[in-house]
């Protein structure tokens, strides 16, 4: 009867601790996959360079995605490589969510297409160059768009009124259409073209690679254009932009984002005025705060479809 008893005591326990297993578990905190958020970009140095030789893909952008995958764990973003040309069609097929150093008047606009955009994050401009010669000054760049003028395929240029047509852009101008920067300057250095159109930031890092070409270039002060660069994000997007310039002004807040802009050649966009250090998930608040007043960081990732490789 006593070894009865004893057995029954014994499973009556284990009933009882097999019975609070699932309880104890659930007690235990449980972490959350990272949201993913697919960053589109294309050949537009420096922010994003495309090495052909290697495939490689290198520039701030992609230095800033690192930073912002070092700084946080609760979103991972990846880099989906598109082209000029391409990149409305992608956006608006969801192929990446949000697009960083890029403007609203880039041909969004024109076409219709809803983004929401982010204050600013960077500024830049383009420049106009030529070879120098004796004859020439800053006053010969008055008339530059009347000259055999060098740019690249799918960039919208304000002389051109921000049109990027091939063909409606050689029925204006003599004008040779290329993929890159460096191909710019080329056609320039070799009397191909008589002037060029490239970006400040990523001229002045070109002559500081090839300081035998400064005195072989002159650089009009005159700008195309001034650059104000935002985040742009798909309006269904997993953040909004600004809740990205939010996350960027984190870094800025850390010091870590103005040595990025600075070995680019540009010049820091003070963000971390726009920064409040983040608010525990206690508060109620999902995410952070800023001074903007999009605290509009979701808690799920909507769906979307998965991205495929694609080269320029």
């Amino acid at each position: 009867m006593y070894v009865f008893a004893m057995i029954l005591t014994i499973l009556v326990t284990l009933a009882g601790t097999i019975h609070h297993l699932p309880a104890a578990a659930a007690a235990e905190p449980t972490v959350e996959s990272p949201l993913t958020v697919l960053v589109g970009g294309y050949q537009f140095p420096p922010y994003v360079e495309m090495n052909r030789s290697d495939g490689s893909i290198t520039g701030l952008t992609i230095e800033t995605i690192a930073a912002l995958n070092a700084r946080q764990d609760r979103y991972r973003f990846v880099f989906v490589p598109t082209t000029p040309t391409r990149r409305y069609q992608d956006f608006a097929n969801r192929r990446f969510d949000i697009m960083l150093f890029e403007m609203a008047a880039w041909g969004w606009t024109d076409q219709g297409i809803a983004v929401d955009a982010s204050g600013t994050i960077g500024t830049d401009g383009e420049v106009y160059i030529a070879q120098v010669l004796q004859d020439r000054d800053q006053a010969w760049f008055d008339t530059v768009t009347g000259q055999r003028i060098a740019a690249i395929l799918g960039y919208h240029y304000q002389f051109a009124g921000f049109q990027n047509d091939p063909v409606h852009l050689r029925s204006r101008f003599d004008i040779v259409l290329v993929n890159d920067s460096e191909a710019v300057i080329a056609l320039v250095l070799r009397g191909r073209v008589t002037a060029g159109v490239v970006t400040r930031s990523f001229l002045e890092r070109y002559l500081n690679r090839h300081p035998q070409d400064r005195a072989r270039i002159l650089i009009s002060t005159r700008l195309d254009q001034l650059y104000d660069l935002r985040v742009l994000a798909h309006p269904d997007a997993t953040l909004s932009a600004d809740a990205v310039r939010c996350l960027l002004a984190d870094l800025d807040a850390a010091d870590r984002l103005a040595p990025l802009w600075q070995s680019h050649g540009l010049e820091p966009v003070p963000l971390r005025q726009v920064y409040l250090p983040l608010v525990p998930r206690a508060s109620g608040v999902p995410g952070g705060a800023c001074q903007t007043g999009t605290d509009t960081l979701p808690t799920r990732e909507r769906s979307r479809p998965s991205p495929e490789k694609s080269g320029r």
